[in-house]
């Protein structure tokens, strides 16, 4: 009777595993954008490049259960580049 609750809680645990790894993917994008900006902070491309990914980011980790205390310090690194792009304009 309740056979088609099961299927939507298997398919759940799979679409947050994928979740979860297109999370950590978008992680580790954004940590190697982040040391190549610190490397090069005038770089408009790189500051292009990471502001897209922290926008990926966002959505990815506000479905994800092992990111989502990440977005609180995610604006907090969009304002800083902002910031930075404001300065270097």
């Amino acid at each position: 009777m309740f056979g088609f609750m099961k299927k939507k809680v298997e398919n759940t645990a799979s679409e947050d595993a994928e979740r979860d790894r297109q999370a950590e993917q978008v992680s580790q994008k954004i940590t190697v954008l982040e040391a190549k900006l610190a490397a090069n902070s005038g770089d408009t491309e790189t500051q292009k490049q990471l502001m897209l990914e922290y926008n990926r980011a966002l959505s990815l980790f506000a479905k994800s259960r092992l990111y989502r205390d990440d977005i609180d310090p995610l604006f907090v690194k969009i304002d800083e580049l902002r910031n930075l792009v404001r300065k270097s304009v």
